[in-house]
């Protein structure tokens, strides 16, 4: 992947293909740039020796209590963060699309200059309609960070700065046999690694999960669609066991295949409000157990949403921001989860973003039953039609972190300016492009993700 994506930017310059299907083919920046400051609270790092580990961890139990400690510490610092433009380069046709996009990222910390790093996400796909009603696609997600809990947003597991990579697969068919009626099948393969030597047993979050879903979408009329989904699903640990390991073996369920069956439920009680509901059975070698989730979006005026959920999920059945099926992190467990948001327009110029997360640990093999809270709010004032100046401020909580065996506060306060670097013509016309949900168009309000893609 990573030598990969070089040649396809390289190769770029040189095919360039008219417009189609609203999209512009070629290179060009579909978000804007980020500059911003702020301050980090209570964020975990790991400074110990990997050998001063191992050296700890072999010493008896009753030496162990008296020996220095070796978990991660909760530290504070500076930073300075810069996001360059989303690159995207776009091929297409009247049947095919072939896209591939990266982003750029740099953290400098101030007090804690050795957590100085990049991040990156880079993706890459093709949709090829074989036939009007059959589309195929294929995909490859590659993330990396420093800061695996800020990437992924999990709520269940708050991870100690460190090198984190995932990369997702994915492959799909889709056959529209009538205008209400559509069936697919997808494959999705994800590996994640968090690079850590571990006295905690973290390296068992290194793991490969693959998964077959089929799904079968029906819509019943304009307002009413109904879902049903079933996946045979795998996760197997990338470290195999070795005698001498530094870690204890342990068996996961997970290594034998599951069995997931869901049904989903989504109508529009009007224009404004839409309510999903949805419940399934998984089947592990353990037992069966079951899921449920029930979510609504309502439109309080043009410039204002609202929504909320309840779910009773393991973690790995929610889709990461990659498109994989598993993010990979502490995806062997249920969870009981609220989720909150409101997004809205006070004028033309400013705008605000809440968004909360609580979560309460259910059966889980590497967590035990703790409760979590998320947090995310920003406010938005546009300084021109390319520029927007901006504060946010991201909390995480937990009663009791796995790592430091006690509760975490964490807290990020970043404020900075977003400038765009797209013509209004390219906001307004090109579906990939992601400026206006950050630098809004003069005259129109912001964009607002769309509930089918996000499901």
């Amino acid at each position: 992947m990573k030598k990969l994506l070089p040649v396809v930017f390289v190769l770029s310059f040189a095919v360039r293909l008219a417009a189609q299907q609203a999209s512009t083919s070629g290179v060009q920046f579909i978000s804007p740039m980020l500059i911003g400051v702020g301050t980090d609270r209570n964020f975990l790092v790991d400074r110990t020796n990997p050998n001063e580990k191992l050296l700890i961890l072999s010493l008896p139990p009753s030496v162990q209590n008296g020996a220095p400690d070796i978990r991660p510490k909760m530290v504070d610092s500076n930073f300075f963060t810069l996001t360059l433009p989303k690159i995207a380069y776009v091929n297409d046709s009247r049947r095919h699309e072939f896209v591939a996009t990266w982003l750029p990222q740099f953290d400098i910390y101030k007090q804690n200059f050795g957590q100085n790093a990049m991040s990156q996400q880079a993706i890459v796909g093709l949709n090829y309609f074989a036939a009007k009603n059959i589309q195929i696609s294929v995909g490859d997600a590659y993330r990396t960070t420093h800061d695996p809990a800020r990437l992924l947003q999990n709520v269940f597991l708050m991870l100690p700065l460190g090198p984190f990579k995932e990369n997702a697969i994915r492959a799909s068919v889709d056959m529209q046999p009538n205008r209400v009626t559509s069936l697919g099948v997808r494959y999705d393969t994800v590996r994640t690694q968090f690079e850590q030597t571990d006295p905690f047993q973290a390296r068992l979050l290194d793991a490969h999960s693959t998964s077959f879903t089929f799904n079968l979408t029906r819509m019943l009329n304009r307002k009413h669609r109904l879902r049903g989904l079933y996946s045979i699903f795998k996760v197997v640990p990338i470290d195999t066991r070795e005698t001498g390991d530094d870690a204890v073996d342990v068996e996961r369920s997970f290594e034998k295949p599951g069995h997931a069956g869901t049904l989903q439920y989504k109508f529009a009680l009007s224009p404004a409000t839409i309510i999903e509901v949805a419940g399934g059975l998984i089947k592990l070698d353990t037992g069966w157990n079951y899921t449920v989730r029930g979510t609504i979006d309502k439109r309080i005026s043009t410039y204002f949403w609202v929504g909320g959920g309840y779910a009773r999920t393991l973690t790995f059945l929610n889709p990461s921001p990659a498109g994989g099926f598993a993010p990979g992190v502490g995806s062997n467990g249920f969870y009981d989860v609220l989720v909150f948001s409101f997004n809205g327009q006070p004028t033309r110029k400013t705008n605000i973003q809440l968004a909360g997360t609580l979560s309460m640990a259910n059966t889980s093999r590497l967590i035990e039953t703790d409760k979590g809270a998320m947090g995310r709010s920003r406010f938005d004032y546009r300084l021109s039609d390319r520029t927007v100046a901006f504060a946010s401020f991201e909390t995480f909580q937990q009663n009791r972190n796995v790592f430091v065996q006690s509760p975490l506060s964490r807290n990020r306060f970043t404020t900075g300016i977003e400038i765009s670097f797209s013509t209004e013509a390219q906001r307004r016309t090109n579906a990939l492009n992601d400026d206006d949900k950050y630098v809004a168009l003069t005259d129109h309000a912001r964009r607002r993700n769309n509930p089918d893609q996000e499901n």
